[in-house]
């Protein structure tokens, strides 16, 4: 087992993790008028059955389920929770849990920071993707018109668990998906982790490198806890294009594999501008290659998809992208010209 304490809220990790959420409700239930569980339509088929028979002190609950995918993260469900939540009862003493992978989290971080002013909020990560990145950090948030995470808090948490044997119920493109930001872990940390990223051969041991990818993005954001330019911006990487990407591209294009190409293209720009070396470029694109297709974007301006980007300057055509400096360097934030963006864009689709 694995346990931090972090200012957004606990954190424990580990074959044993569902226990000891066991312990804390035997402890804190009383405490609750209600308690909420929010998922997905399929973590619901693949997970709950999972969750509760780990459980025995968990009490009473009701379950708000919305439909799996990006698409839920809307103002429109937002609203329709909010009501739910009604419906079910809660109240200011109640209790939300997210039980799914990031999207989930993202809806359900919002959800209860907002829902009469904030009550508390346990999460339950069921995806590799959610894991070791979209469960870790406190942020939250909807997309609005395409744009994603326009609309979003910083919040805390009573704990994240994180039980490594709910990816067992991910199909293997899922798991794929996932591995993208443990791989940008392992960039931003140039340690083991990386060097593992590079070697690994099989979806089957990545549960391994879990702990190891949960521990870089704690020391990160613990370092820069609300995005102010700090190392926390660092964790942007590969992303100003991945959400270009997956605003044109729509639902077409899971975020892993949006990630995996705007690794593959914000590393190019980080080389063309001197930042990057030429082995450490090749090593993280023959990863890349190695687990995802190069994605159809000859015909995509990503420019009309970073238009909402948050860390593009209002009055500038220009840019600002995390570009890495190589394993273990960290990023460093840096303007980008439209024309650097399509050149690397050019080069990826070419390759």
């Amino acid at each position: 087992m694995s346990n931090w304490n972090t200012f957004f809220g606990p954190i424990t990790a580990g074959e044993s993790s569902l226990k000891f959420l066991d312990i804390w409700f035997s402890k804190n239930r009383i405490n609750y008028s209600k308690v909420i569980i929010l998922t997905d339509s399929n973590v619901y088929q693949s997970c709950m059955s999972i969750f509760f028979g780990e459980l025995n002190n968990i009490g009473e609950t009701a379950v708000i389920e919305v439909e799996a995918g990006e698409e839920s993260k809307s103002l429109q469900i937002l609203s329709e929770l909010q009501l739910a939540m009604l419906d079910n009862g809660a109240d200011r003493n109640s209790l939300l849990i997210s039980l799914g992978g990031g999207v989930v989290s993202d809806i359900g971080g919002l959800l209860s920071s907002t829902f009469m002013r904030g009550i508390d909020h346990l999460i339950i990560p069921t995806t590799l993707l959610a894991m070791v990145d979209a469960a870790i950090g406190g942020k939250n948030g909807i997309n609005i018109k395409g744009f994603k995470n326009l609309l979003g808090t910083f919040s805390s948490s009573k704990g994240v668990y994180i039980y490594p044997e709910f990816i067992n119920t991910q199909a293997d493109g899922d798991i794929i998906s996932g591995f993208a930001e443990m791989i940008k872990h392992g960039m931003l940390s140039g340690s083991s982790l990386w060097n593992e990223c590079l070697e690994l051969r099989s979806m089957s041991d990545v549960k391994k490198l879990i702990t190891k990818a949960i521990g870089v993005k704690i020391d990160i954001v613990q370092k820069d806890h609300f995005e102010k330019n700090g190392e926390r911006v660092f964790l942007n990487l590969g992303h100003t294009v991945a959400h270009a990407i997956e605003y044109i591209q729509g639902h077409n294009v899971s975020h892993g594999n949006a990630v995996a190409a705007g690794l593959f293209i914000e590393s190019e720009i980080a080389f063309d501008k001197g930042l990057l070396d030429k082995r450490d470029l090749k090593k993280l694109q023959v990863l890349i290659d190695k687990w995802w297709s190069r994605l159809k974007l000859a015909n995509d301006d990503l420019l009309e998809g970073m238009f909402g980007d948050k860390k593009k300057s209002s009055n500038s055509k220009d840019y600002h992208f995390s570009l890495w400096l190589g394993p273990g360097k960290g990023a460093r934030l840096e303007k980008v010209s439209e024309k650097e963006i399509k050149k690397a864009q050019e080069r990826y689709d070419k390759d």
